[in-house]
């Protein structure tokens, strides 16, 4: 091999040593370096982004009203044993004196106006609870002493108990009527004689809520006495109620839509006309709801409104066997009262035995 030749191949074994090397140690270097990445938006993993929206916990329920002592009648259409009842039953021993509660509630029925009636004793007012025809004492009869009446199922109450209460209503007797969903054709029959009715359905709002499209919020549409100091209040599971001869007291957002029509707008959920009051939800007179939002303080001017204004001139006149007025109509259950004597010969007569013509 020539000098030339010798040159030339060890001039190509340095220079392809030299390549692989630097390739090699780049190698390492490009090996060690961190890979680049794009950035993951992680906004969704973050509570506050995804946790629902509630409102604030309001303040105990309080009345204004200095009225003296006032008796009002609560009636509770789910209690066992009354009209519309059947609600199974359990025994909770309390010392001495057994309780009934519902299934599911220690608290049993009256629970569920437990602030109401709590506020109304506290201030000296008296509470009453009727629970139907086997309350042993009649509607009619309580009614006649009683100031103000509550009913939180007036399609529990007989064609008897709603006359009475029209007639209450009808005196000037200040009422409350909570109507939840599915009552709305039992509450336009009970409150027709006053202009009031319910809608079939319920009302659900994606946006305004309290944690959950059922709970929907409403507010006030105009000052009033059942609104005062309300700003916003919790339905949870609210029917919409209407009044002919006048606007809403309570009503939804715009964004509120109705179950059976999908149709989106403000919905009426409380109505007032004179002595009678409707809202359509019991839900926020129970205790786990009362310290939602304005609640309270609509709690605290319902009882206010119970107790206010003159009393209810009313009566319902004698009341036969089975508290029935004499040629009214007998409760479910009564007796019927016994004919009237007739004279053989065909012609009435009178208290002293004398014919009559």
């Amino acid at each position: 091999m020539s000098v030339d030749l010798r040159t030339t191949v060890g001039a190509f074994a340095l220079v392809f040593l030299a390549v692989v090397g630097v390739a090699a140690v780049g190698g390492v270097v490009l090996d060690d370096a961190p890979p680049e990445t794009a950035s993951v938006a992680d906004d969704h993993w973050q509570l506050d982004a995804v946790e629902p929206e509630t409102v604030s916990e309001g303040g105990e329920v309080e009345m204004e009203s200095t009225e003296p002592s006032n008796t009002v009648v609560v009636h509770l259409g789910s209690g066992g044993g009354g009209l519309g009842g059947g609600t199974s039953i359990l025994p909770i021993e309390d010392g001495d004196s057994p309780a009934e509660a519902d299934i599911g509630s220690l608290g049993g029925v009256r629970r569920g106006v437990a602030p109401l009636t709590a506020a109304l004793v506290e201030n000296g007012h008296e509470v009453r609870f009727y629970g139907g025809i086997a309350s042993g004492e009649t509607l009619p009869s309580m009614l006649s002493d009683a100031d103000a009446f509550v009913t939180t199922s007036p399609g529990a109450l007989s064609a008897t108990d709603a006359d009475a209460v029209e007639s209450f209503v009808d005196a000037g007797g200040r009422t409350l009527v909570t109507s939840d969903p599915g009552g709305a054709g039992a509450l336009t029959d009970f409150g027709s004689p006053f202009g009031v009715y319910g809608e079939a359905g319920y009302v659900y709002d994606m946006e305004n809520n309290d944690a959950n499209y059922l709970s929907v919020l409403v507010e006030p549409t105009g000052p009033g006495a059942l609104t005062e100091g309300v700003e916003e209040v919790v339905l949870r599971g609210a029917a919409p109620v209407g009044v002919a001869d006048g606007p809403a007291t309570l009503a939804t957002a715009e964004t509120s839509r109705l179950s059976t029509t999908r149709e989106a707008g403000a919905y009426g959920v409380a109505v007032r006309s004179d002595s009678l009051a409707v809202v359509g939800d019991s839900s926020f007179l129970e205790p786990e709801n009362a310290g939602r939002a304005d609640n309270g303080v609509l709690i605290g001017n319902v009882a206010d409104f119970l107790v206010t204004g003159e009393a209810p001139d009313v009566s319902f006149g004698p009341t036969g066997p089975g508290g029935v007025p004499p040629g009214g109509a007998v409760p479910p259950g009564g007796t019927t009262p016994p004919p009237e004597p007739t004279d053989p010969s065909g012609n009435g007569s009178d208290p002293s035995g004398n014919a009559t013509a």
